[in-house]
């Protein structure tokens, strides 16, 4: 699932951005999640970096885009960001926040796909770690988007992923921090769960593929705050 932030004051434009998403994504829903902010204020009041990507009018009331982008940047430096915008004039803006472009209002379908595409390969991009594993003498590379779910028993850390586990030495806590890029959070002191991965929560167990694993008290809560921050954004 793609989380996406649309800021723009006119809610006939910001409506229109929602149906092409809504297009791009044949209707289905499950695949993406959309808040809509009618200003900048209200969007940076409320911004935890729980977005994959954000389409900002330039031209509003009050704070205008470039400013929101600027304060944007300063929370966030990886957000991926797209300017929307009326006036020709501002398309060449953008480039001192590291925003990937503009699209010019009314939108078109075609250059709107085309920037998608983009954003997909972006937002993979972010959220791909590679973790090296060095086993008897062989180095191995992980990609995070494989790894299921990882477990320590000891000093011995394991990497679950769909075609087998893959054991090293280690500690959950070096996997934790190897890991803090992607969609990883501990579900108990001794396992950390890949939320790409998770199928259900039943009572204290969370599915992840294949597997069902216990819950902690105290992990129970954080990692629901985890999966409703990337299944449906907050805002």
């Amino acid at each position: 699932m793609i989380t996406i932030a649309i800021v723009d004051d006119e809610a006939a434009d910001a409506a229109q951005t929602t149906e092409l998403v809504d297009r791009y994504y044949e209707h289905d829903s499950s695949r993406y999640a959309i808040t809509r902010y009618a200003d900048g204020e209200s969007f940076l009041n409320q911004y935890s970096a729980q977005f994959d990507v954000i389409f900002l009018d330039v031209d509003m009331p009050g704070m205008d885009g470039m400013e929101v982008a600027t304060r944007l940047r300063e929370l966030d430096a990886h957000v991926v960001l797209v300017f929307t915008t009326k006036v020709v004039r501002y398309a060449a803006t953008g480039y001192d926040v590291d925003a990937i472009g503009y699209l010019l209002k009314p939108l078109k379908y075609f250059p709107f796909a085309l920037k998608m595409r983009k954003i997909e390969e972006l937002v993979a991009q972010r959220r791909n770690v590679t973790v090296t594993l060095s086993i008897e003498g062989e180095t191995h590379f992980l990609s995070s988007h494989d790894i299921q779910y990882v477990e320590v028993m000891r000093h011995e850390v394991t990497y679950h992923t769909a075609d087998g586990a893959w054991k090293v030495w280690s500690s959950l806590k070096e996997a934790t921090e190897s890991l803090a890029e992607a969609n990883f959070a501990p579900c108990n002191r001794y396992c950390l769960v890949n939320l790409e991965w998770v199928k259900a929560v039943v009572g204290d167990e969370v599915i992840v593929g294949g597997n069902r694993l216990p819950i902690s008290r105290a992990k129970k809560k954080p990692l629901m705050q985890a999966l409703a921050d990337y299944y449906g954004g907050r805002g």
